[in-house]
Formats: C-alpha cells, structure tokens, sequence
C-alpha cells in the first residue's frame, strides 16, 4: 500500500511538495487556511481541506492521522510550533516541519520535531523524492541547478555491473564522484569499478538528470 502524506501550509515550497507527490502517484491530503489556495490546488491533488491546522479537533476531522508523513509548510513561527505539537499529539509518527530560519528550526527541534527543512521553492520537488524513496539516503542542493545524490544500490539493473556498463553518463549526464562501500569509501571509481547491492553510491549533476536516473532505477 503507498504512502499517504498530508501537506500543511500551501505556500510555494508545500504546493511544490503536494503537487510533486501527487504527480508521483501518492495521495496527498493540502490543508490551508485560505479558501482561494485550497479553490487552486483542489484539482491538483487527491484532497484538499479548508482548515485551521492549530484547532486540534479540526485537524483531526481532516483524517490526518492516516496519513503517514505530514509536512508542516507554514511560516509563521507560533502556528508552526502549536501544529507540530498537535500532530505529535495525534500520533503522527514522521512530521517533516519547514524553518525559515535557524532559530525556528531551533524552536522545532526543542519540541521534538526530527526532521527539519530550510527549502527554496525548488526544493519541494527534491523533498518529493527523498521522502518516497527508502533507497535515497540523501540529498543535498549544491546549486539551484546541481544536486549531490546519495544513493543505495538495490537493484540488479544496477548490482553486478561496472560503472563502464552502466554509461550513467552517456544515459543521463551524471557522474559517480565516490562508492561508499561498509567502511570503505572509493573516491573517483574507475570506470571499471563493479557495484555491489549495498553500495552507496554519490552521484552529481543537474536536478532534472538526478530526477530521471532515480525515476528510472527506484522501482
């Protein structure tokens, strides 16, 4: 069964997080305060609720506690908080909180919230990816255009063969910069370098590049 993800605050960064997933195929529940924002993305994605997130009993009449990531995506500091603290109340097991700046997400993590974001509106679609693949351990913005990958090898289109077969490249214009393999780490692998299922492996290049090899391999 796939993931259900609730989206919380649609403003640039949480619509580009929703409309991703969605067009990723996982439902996404949007939640705003604001009629009109709710009016623009209701088509957009599988629900979507005109709701005041800080009233606890409201939110949970949204049916957010069947989702299984929630990512919170509202500026204000104040609501912010109260909504972590209300979803961790409802049972909410993974909450993904946007900071927009180190001292909210100081505030958030004091409240228990693990996994904190600092995004550009580009970075939903990169939020998107991560967060719907168990085999990306990372991913890390090194430009607007230009993302560092940190991939598991899981699969046998990919185990088994050498960096020369694999012509990553050629196909999608990327590069293997190292191969972290248990305790080793293989800095510029030879093209002749075979992956073994376990490998982690960094790749960099372009964002739409970084987007089509994982689209491709993450099955």
């Amino acid at each position: 069964m796939r993931k259900q993800f609730a989206v919380i605050g649609l403003g640039k960064f949480g619509t580009a997080v929703a409309l991703s997933l969605e067009k990723l195929g996982y439902p996404v529940l949007a939640i705003d305060n604001d009629e009109e924002t709710i009016e623009a993305i209701k088509d957009k994605v599988s629900f979507a609720e005109i709701v005041d997130a800080t009233n606890p009993e409201v939110l949970e009449a949204t049916g957010i506690k069947n989702c299984d990531v929630v990512i919170v995506s509202v500026g204000d500091i104040e609501s912010s908080v109260l909504i972590a603290l209300i979803l961790e109340e409802l049972g909410i097991q993974h909450i993904i909180a946007k900071a927009n700046s180190q001292i909210h997400g100081r505030v958030l993590k004091k409240i228990g919230v693990k996994e904190i974001v600092f995004p550009e509106e580009d970075m939903g679609i990169r939020i998107a990816n991560k967060i719907t693949s168990s085999n990306i351990l990372d991913y890390i913005e090194i430009t607007p255009e230009v993302d560092l990958l940190d991939y598991k090898v899981h699969s046998k289109e990919l185990s088994g063969r050498t960096l020369l077969d694999l012509a990553l490249r050629n196909k999608f214009g990327i590069t293997v910069i190292a191969i972290r393999r248990g305790d080793d780490v293989i800095v510029s692998p030879s093209a002749s370098e075979k992956l073994n299922e376990g490998d982690e492996i960094f790749i960099i290049g372009k964002t739409e590049d970084i987007l089509a090899f994982k689209d491709t391999f993450d099955k």
